[in-house]
């Protein structure tokens, strides 16, 4: 009977050509159907659950990756707002920090991918999102960094929350050791380890470049100093929250201190304690985070992504990226509120992604 049902209302939503994925809808819907899906409710009365999963949203990401600037999230919602959808909440993701490489850095070059050589080297905002800002110049008047574009944006289009992307070693290549006014988080440089099996089934760019260019980790027992002082500025720009991604690193980091099991414990405790003071609405999505280190070790944080991203240029990727967060929603759903990521509103595949989110019940938000 259910199946009928299912049936009856992809048919519905997934007309013509796009008939030839119904298989992969209905069977990623009855997964997410499944009872212990349901049970996962008497879990979320104990977490928080932040008030953006209500409204539709932007990312960023995909519209200007690295390159995004303050004046790029402004015309992108006016754009929102001239189709005649608007967005309630946006994610500004990668590029709004203040990172930069080592000089004998080895730079990783992609057209849609961030520079994963780079350290950050102050919690501010760059010179992208500073008001008259300059390449090489800092703008010490909090009023004219972050705070001035975040303003704008949630008076003139009706914004109900903001939040920014930060990984949750900083960045990438982590926190620049020495850094000028970063030097009490004791930044020390470490060089990821990776298994030969996760290397073999899933041999990543991304984790090859901080192999190689290592990662600046804040020590352990400062790293809720880091966290407080990075969300205590984003709070007072009227940031509402943040997308913690690469949160699986520290699994090939925890040499020296005490196994990667405390390491995530310790991040985790620092990171939540930070989202709890400093954004209200328990504003966090976690992202990159399945390894049970840091699921098992997260007590507050209510959202997480499902599985890998939407790829827009890979057609083989879609049936797969949605029967994935259907089986993975099985599973966190049982503690966490699962993030089914962004999609492309004009795709081939829009209407297919558009449908299974509807049903999902996750946020709803294009790149």
């Amino acid at each position: 009977m259910l199946s009928k049902q299912l049936r009856g209302t992809c048919r519905h939503s997934l007309t013509g050509k796009k008939r030839r994925y119904l298989p992969v809808v209905v069977h990623s819907i009855i997964c997410i159907l499944h009872p212990y899906y349901f049970s996962a409710s008497k879990t979320f009365t104990l977490l928080q659950m932040p008030d953006m999963l209500n409204w539709f949203g932007w990312c960023t990401w995909d519209a200007f990756y690295t390159d995004v600037t303050a004046e790029g999230v402004k015309e992108g919602l006016q754009s929102f707002e001239k189709g005649g959808t608007a967005p309630k909440f946006v994610i500004i993701d990668d590029g709004w920090q203040s990172v930069s490489m080592d000089p004998a850095g080895s730079a990783f070059v992609s057209d849609n991918a961030a520079n994963f050589a780079n350290r950050l080297y102050d919690i501010k905002e760059n010179h992208k999102f500073q008001k008259n800002g300059r390449k090489g110049h800092r703008e010490e008047d909090p009023a004219n960094g972050l705070a001035h574009i975040v303003s704008e944006i949630k008076g003139k289009h009706e914004l109900k929350y903001v939040y920014v992307w930060h990984a949750i070693t900083g960045y990438w290549g982590g926190v620049r050791p020495g850094a000028d006014g970063m030097e009490h988080y004791q930044s020390k440089m470490q060089y990821p380890v990776s298994s030969p099996g996760v290397q073999k089934n899933e041999p990543c760019e991304a984790f090859n470049s901080i192999a190689d260019n290592g990662l600046g980790l804040v020590d352990p027992d400062k790293v809720f100093s880091f966290y407080n002082e990075l969300h205590s500025y984003l709070a007072s720009a009227g940031v509402d929250g943040v997308k913690v991604d690469v949160q699986n690193i520290l699994e090939a980091l925890g040499g020296g201190h005490g196994g990667r099991v405390l390491l995530s414990r310790k991040y985790q405790q620092a990171l939540e304690a930070s989202i709890a003071r400093n954004f209200r609405d328990n504003g966090i999505i976690c992202c990159m985070s399945h390894n049970t280190d840091n699921l098992y070790s997260s007590k507050r944080n209510a959202v997480v992504r499902a599985s890998d991203d939407f790829w827009p240029r890979d057609p083989a990727s879609h049936t797969i990226h949605i029967a994935s967060v259907a089986y993975n929603t099985v599973f966190l759903g049982e503690f966490m509120q699962p993030d089914w990521d962004m999609f492309h509103s004009v795709h081939p595949m829009a209407e297919y992604h558009a449908a299974a989110r509807a049903v999902g019940g996750c946020a709803i938000y294009v790149r």
